[in-house]
């Protein structure tokens, strides 16, 4: 869950963005983290428990993304949808009530009930907005609170693509969350020239990354130090994410200038 509190890094000109996707999150106070974040998934059919009643259809939905002061987190629950629910028109569908995971890897599991939905009209694609109740937690969440909106996207067969949005808060009382990006350093631009006879010329840099919480972190560079440059002015683009989902990107200009 995919973010965007924008912050600042302080060197080679980096920018700091708590990002994936389409989201962001910010820190209202220690214990307390508001997120807004799409992940991206699937839901294939599953079979339903001895004595489902047949209008009823069983989905494994399961989904994945980034959550900044999470990290990267995975998502899993059964998704069921009720054909002719009592009380609607015939070619209504309801989601009934249901409890998603979200499991952040090495730190625990959140537990989101997720409310269910009234009536609802669908082609081959199903739109529905549902309220969440954070109902607990595992790990360094054991004892998480919260809740706010869930929206799923569907697009039915033969794919069975989804996109789900979660928008709310989590409290876990005591829980420091991480929403600070590590900062790029190195992101300056360089000039060199080309060999005479050569048409490119390789370009070596070496971008570093530091965090508060997780120190070094690996930088992904594009192009990647000492790729081969054409003459003119090239832009390189650069990353680093730490354990807790925040990234920071810097971008600077390789200029290749032809011998004298």
């Amino acid at each position: 869950m995919t973010v965007g509190a924008l912050a600042a890094a302080a060197q080679g000109g980096a920018t700091g963005r708590q990002s994936v996707a389409d989201g962001w999150a910010t820190r209202a106070d220690t214990g307390t983290l508001s997120f807004d974040a799409q992940l991206a998934g699937t839901y294939p059919l599953k079979p339903c428990p001895a004595g489902t009643p047949s209008r009823i259809k069983c989905f494994a939905r399961t989904a994945g993304g980034v959550i900044p002061g999470l990290g990267g987190v995975n998502e899993s629950f059964d998704y069921i949808v009720e054909s002719e629910p009592p009380g609607c028109d015939i070619a209504a569908v309801r989601l009934p009530a249901t409890t998603a995971v979200l499991t952040v890897p090495g730190k625990g599991e959140i537990d989101l009930r997720i409310g269910g939905t009234p009536c609802l009209f669908r082609s081959n694609s199903l739109e529905a907005q549902e309220t969440f109740t954070i109902a607990g937690g595992s790990g360094i969440y054991a004892g998480a609170s919260g809740g706010g909106t869930y929206t799923d996207e569907s697009g039915g067969p033969p794919k069975w693509g989804a996109k789900d949005t979660w928008a709310g808060k989590l409290v876990v009382p005591g829980l420091d969350f991480d929403l600070t990006p590590p900062v790029l350093n190195g992101a300056n631009n360089r000039t060199t020239r080309l060999p005479k006879g050569m048409r490119r010329v390789r370009v070596a840099y070496s971008i570093t990354a530091q965090d508060a919480v997780d120190s070094a972190l690996p930088v992904t560079c594009r192009p990647r130090s000492a790729s081969l440059f054409r003459i003119g002015r090239t832009r390189v683009r650069c990353s680093a994410t730490d354990t807790s989902g925040n990234e920071t990107t810097a971008a600077f200009v390789v200029i290749v200038k032809r011998s004298r």
